[in-house]
């Protein structure tokens, strides 16, 4: 199943969005799984102000959330992953985007 990495400024909506995508994707095209991989499922301890308060905590964060998205890949074929966060970095996205290639998974940004 397709991986969609969604990125964009704080507080333009992109939570509505990946809800909205999760909500029509088990609707519409009749998807059981779907995982919404994000600062408030991932740090549990932080809020979302507090994942980027500086340089060190935005690395752990952006490193948290790696690892969640490359677990979800890999825990079943049928996952529709969705990645919520800024994703900002034009070097995370590959990285993401090497993930999901080596996991022969499709993805879309």
């Amino acid at each position: 199943m397709p991986a969609i990495i969604i990125t964009g400024h704080p507080r333009i909506g992109k939570t509505t969005v990946a809800q909205l995508i999760a909500l029509r994707a088990k609707r519409r095209f009749h998807v059981t799984n779907v995982v919404i991989v994000n600062e408030e499922n991932v740090i549990q301890d932080r809020t979302k102000a507090e994942c980027y308060v500086n340089s060190h905590v935005e690395k752990q964060t952006r490193s948290a959330l790696k690892s969640a998205f490359e677990r979800a890949l890999a825990s079943s074929p049928d996952t529709l992953v969705i990645l919520d966060s800024l994703n900002y970095i034009k070097g995370y996205r590959y990285e993401l985007h090497c993930i999901s290639r080596s996991m022969r998974q499709q993805h879309c940004v």
